[in-house]
C-alpha cells in the first residue's frame, strides 16, 4: 500500500509537534498505520554519541505483532530505529517512541526513516522524513565597552552578545584572568535578531587588567564553550571604600500558564547575609529589550528572599541590589521561565 511521506521537523532540544502532513484527508489518514500528531528530537551531537527519537501513534495496537525501522542519512548507510511497541494493548492507539544512534560524524539535514508495522491485516512500511539539526557553534562573542574603563564611586555597565547555533540555553560568566574574580550573567536573552545578550554592572573595585568572557552553549546534555578577551581599567583616583553586596536567585525552569510560582534567592553584605535589605524584582519578556520593575521583595533575617508571581509569558528575572553610601549595588544573573 503506498504511504505518503511525512516530515517531521526535528529540534535540537524538546519535541516540535506536527500534524501528519496538512494534505492528508480524514480518510486517507484512517487508513494509515499512524494517526494524530508525530514528534522527532534528532541532532548532531559535538563528541559523544547521542539518541535520535520520533515519536508517534499507532492505530489498533491489538491488532500489530511488531513494528521496526530504519533511518538512513544522507549519503550513508541506514541505521536500526528501535521502537518500545508493547503487545496486548487493547487501546485505541498506543504511543510509540523510536531511538537510534547519532554519531558527531553523521550528516545534517532530511533523513529518511521507514516504519514497518506487522498486523493481522498485513505488513506495510510508512515513510517519513526528520530533519537532523546541525552542531550547535559559537561566533562573535564579544564584551562592550571593551576597555572596561572603571569609575571611581559608579558601577558601569558591561554588555555581552555572542551568535549562537543550535543551543538549547546560553549562558556567560565574565572572569577575571587574575583569578578569583568574575560576574555571572546567567541565562542570555535570545533577541529578535537572533543573537543572545545580556549585561551587569563593573563595581569601581574591580581587578583591572585582562579578563575573559566565556560564552556556555548547552544543548542535549552537552556544552559547548566559547571565549573572547577583553581589559578592565582601573578607576582615576582608585576605588571608593564600600562594601561589596551580592545577590542569587532561582526560579522554576518550566512554568503552566496561569500558575503561580516563585523567584527567589538570598543577599549577601560582603561574606555575610544582609538582613532585612530590601532588594528590586525586575522582568524582560522573551524578545523584547529591555527590563521591567515588577516589585520589590525584603530579606529576612537570614538574608532570604522570595516573591510570588503567576505565570503570564517567557521571559528572563534578575535581581538588583541598590546600592548606599556604605554599600555597593549589584545584580543577579539572569534567570530564563518557560511558560507553558
Amino acid at each position: 500500500m503506498k504511504r505518503r511521506v511525512r516530515s517531521l521537523l526535528a529540534i535540537a532540544m524538546g519535541a516540535a509537534v506536527l500534524l501528519a502532513g496538512t494534505s492528508v484527508s480524514a480518510a486517507a489518514a484512517m487508513a494509515d498505520d499512524f494517526t494524530g500528531d508525530a514528534s522527532a528530537s534528532a541532532s548532531i551531537p559535538l563528541q559523544n554519541d547521542v539518541e535520535g527519537v520520533v515519536t508517534l501513534n499507532l492505530k489498533e495496537p491489538s491488532k500489530v505483532s511488531s513494528v521496526t525501522g530504519s533511518i538512513e542519512p544522507p549519503g550513508k548507510a541506514a541505521k536500526t530505529v528501535t521502537f518500545d511497541f508493547r503487545t496486548g494493548d487493547t487501546a485505541a492507539t498506543q504511543k510509540i517512541t523510536g531511538k537510534w544512534p547519532i554519531s558527531k560524524d553523521d550528516p545534517a539535514g532530511d533523513w529518511k526513516l521507514s516504519v514497518v508495522v506487522a498486523r493481522d491485516t498485513g505488513t506495510n512500511t510508512t515513510p517519513f522524513v526528520v530533519k537532523v539539526a546541525g552542531k550547535q557553534g559559537i561566533t562573535g562573542a564579544k564584551v562592550s565597552p571593551d576597555p572596561v574603563q572603571l569609575v571611581k564611586g559608579k558601577d558601569v555597565q558591561v554588555s555581552v552578545e555572542a551568535s549562537v547555533k543550535d543551543a538549547t540555553t546560553v549562558s556567560a560568566k565574565l572572569v577575571s584572568d587574575a583569578g578569583g574574580e568574575f560576574y555571572d550573567l546567567g541565562d542570555l536573552a535570545k533577541e529578535p535578531d537572533g543573537r543572545y545578550r545580556g549585561s551587569t554592572y563593573f563595581a569601581d573595585n574591580s581587578t583591572p587588567g585582562d579578563w575573559t568572557l566565556e560564552v556556555y552553549a548547552h544543548k542535549g546534555g552537552e556544552t559547548l564553550k566559547g571565549v573572547a578577551g577583553f581589559t578592565v581599567v582601573a578607576p582615576e583616583g582608585g576605588a571608593s571604600k564600600k562594601t561589596k553586596t551580592r545577590v542569587t536567585i532561582a526560579a522554576p525552569n518550566k512554568v503552566t500558564k496561569g500558575k503561580t510560582f516563585k523567584v527567589y534567592g538570598k543577599v549577601y553584605r560582603g561574606t555575610k547575609a544582609y538582613k532585612g535589605k530590601t532588594v528590586e524584582v525586575y522582568f524582560k519578556a522573551k524578545g523584547a529589550k529591555t527590563y521591567k520593575l515588577l516589585g520589590f521583595a525584603k530579606a529576612s533575617s537570614t538574608g532570604k528572599y522570595a516573591k510570588t508571581y503567576q505565570a503570564k509569558k517567557d521571559g528572563y528575572f534578575r535581581v538588583r541590589v541598590p546600592g548606599t553610601t556604605t554599600t555597593r549595588s549589584s545584580l543577579s544573573p539572569q534567570e530564563f521561565v518557560d511558560v507553558r
